[in-house]
């Protein structure tokens, strides 16, 4: 098993920029007043993916170490992606609203409220589904912790089951997603930009690097998702439980004499078997 410190540094390392931009682009999505609803909204879809940025930070070194490097490397590039979006829409943001001095002024409303909706919902589902791919890596991060030192109890069968339905509707969904982006995607690169003014394929332009940049995020989302679903498969919850117990030692009586018997999960060191 590769370490468990190097592994949780590396993911941990791509946490702080993501939370630093989703804070800044809060800032700036809240410093906007009488902003149309479509920007509400986003407000809280940012708040939503930097409370689960801060739930996967609080995961422990040892849950990274049996998650893997193969789910912390996808991790990583999930969280990339949507702290370039982040950076990436916050840019966009300031442009859209560059005539406003924090009240929207009626040109830059109309720009937000109207030309821009497509973008900003586009913005809105990559921060969703940002958000579901995190918190699937920490339901399953919290399922390794709960079994720490236990058996595979019925209880615990329940569970597994009931994670295991979550991180396949999180793959549906993503799934779901690329098939829409696919072709949003194909129609954007067929219209022609001989028809369009300048400011129109400025537009385009801008929806079209969103667009990809978005699909990146939901196709690393699915690849660990699906990595997480093959984590979260009862057997292999198993052998991480029966990882986690350390080295026991063990007396046999009074003088290393007698009997004793019981379960021991983990290794064993330190027995003596015979009289001194």
């Amino acid at each position: 098993m590769a370490d468990p410190l190097s592994i949780a540094a590396s993911a941990v390392g791509v946490i702080v920029p993501a939370l630093h931009g989703t804070r800044l682009l809060l800032e700036d999505l809240q410093q906007l007043k009488d902003a149309p609803k479509t920007v509400r909204r986003l407000v809280e879809d940012v708040h939503s993916v930097d409370t689960a940025l801060k739930l996967l930070q609080s995961v422990e070194e040892r849950e990274w170490g049996l998650l893997g490097a193969g789910i912390a490397e996808q991790s990583e590039i999930t969280i990339s992606s949507c702290t370039q979006a982040c950076d990436l829409f916050r840019a966009d943001l300031q442009r859209w609203t560059r005539h406003s001095d924090g009240k929207l002024g009626w040109q830059d409303r109309a720009n937000v409220g109207f030309f821009k909706q497509g973008q900003i919902k586009a913005m809105s589902e990559q921060l969703s589904n940002c958000k579901l791919t995190i918190n699937s890596v920490v339901s399953i991060a919290t399922l390794y912790s709960s079994v720490r030192h236990s058996h595979i109890t019925e209880e615990i069968r329940k569970t597994i089951s009931t994670k295991q339905t979550e991180v396949k509707g999180a793959i549906t969904t993503a799934d779901r997603q690329l098939v829409v982006l696919e072709n949003k995607l194909e129609e954007l690169n067929l219209s022609s930009d001989d028809e369009e003014a300048a400011g129109s394929r400025e537009g385009k332009t801008e929806a079209l690097r969103q667009l990809e940049e978005e699909f990146k995020g939901v196709k690393a989302s699915q690849k660990l998702l699906n990595e997480l679903l093959s984590k979260s498969q009862e057997e292999t919850v198993a052998k991480a439980a029966g990882n986690q117990s350390g080295p026991t030692t063990v007396t046999f009586g009074a003088q290393n004499s007698g009997f004793q018997a019981g379960n021991i999960n983990g290794g064993v060191s330190g027995i003596t078997f015979g009289r001194n």
